[in-house]
């Protein structure tokens, strides 16, 4: 659920940019959050959350899947996608990708007006596939570094710089502020905008086989955090990983090695 924020919520985010103005680079170095010095605590959440998910997550939607079929199950991951998108396009211009902004602000007027409010992905197959940012992300590209690993409860796996910014990303969201001045809803249509984000976060998990994947490990929570981490890399990245990053990258080829010039002949 999302409120109209304090200033107090969006300083975390103003002060990492004055601390961090002179970093131009970025921040994509997630090695402190690989070596997890916060494992030991991490565990313990994250026991916490596979408890909360048992009890309450998981039989909520397997109980909405079990009632809503695939096809409404698809436009309403589109129409929260869409959704996200005003906040996608804020952070594009805060980390001044304005090519970037522009691409997200075409898509979102695609899948607004031909799409049907977002309920179909068109612009995806217009080529202009979704390109999420978020505040965590914004942070980086100002240089601030990820700091440790950590597991949230209910949100699950971030990183000491991604976790502050949680709060950001989930009371300063653009869409919510058009839609709270326009439309004034009650509280009721706020909770059940938010109740249907998480149960529809929820069923992406099941749907892309993630849920089985957990299951199915005898470590979930290291699965969980190296998934997590190889994703986070990767929008550091903006999809794109460079060769000493990617594990999967081929070998440069060297240039073939030039013949040995013959000497000439001794007189």
């Amino acid at each position: 659920m999302r409120f109209s924020p304090p200033l107090a919520l969006a300083a975390p985010l103003l002060l990492g940019l004055l601390l961090s103005a002179c970093a131009s680079t970025g921040s994509t170095d997630l090695a402190r959050a690989e070596a997890d010095p916060w494992e030991k605590s991490n565990r313990r959440v994250h026991a916490f959350n596979k408890g909360l998910d048992r009890w309450v997550m998981k039989p909520v939607t397997s109980g909405y899947r079990a009632v809503t079929p695939k096809p409404v199950r698809t436009a309403v991951t589109n129409a929260y996608g869409n959704y996200g998108e005003p906040a996608n396009l804020l952070n594009s211009v805060l980390q001044g990708k304005f090519a970037q902004a522009f691409r997200t602000l075409d898509r979102f007027l695609i899948n607004s007006t031909l799409g049907i409010a977002g309920v179909m992905d068109v612009a995806t197959n217009l080529g202009r596939p979704r390109e999420a940012e978020d505040f965590g992300q914004t942070l980086a590209r100002w240089g601030v570094k990820s700091g440790p690993y950590m597991v949230l409860p209910l949100f699950g796996p971030s990183t000491l710089r991604d976790g502050i910014m949680t709060p950001v990303d989930f009371f300063v969201d653009p869409a919510d502020f058009a839609r709270n001045a326009w439309l004034h809803p009650g509280w009721g249509v706020r909770i059940a905008v938010a109740g249907g984000r998480v149960i529809n976060f929820r069923n992406q998990l099941i749907e892309t086989g993630a849920d089985k994947l957990l299951a199915d490990s005898l470590d979930d929570y290291t699965l969980a955090k190296s998934a997590w981490l190889q994703r986070r890399r990767l929008q550091l990245f903006d999809g794109q990983l460079p060769a000493e990053e990617d594990p999967f990258a081929e070998p440069a080829e060297e240039p073939p090695a030039e013949p040995p010039k013959a000497e000439p002949p001794k007189p």
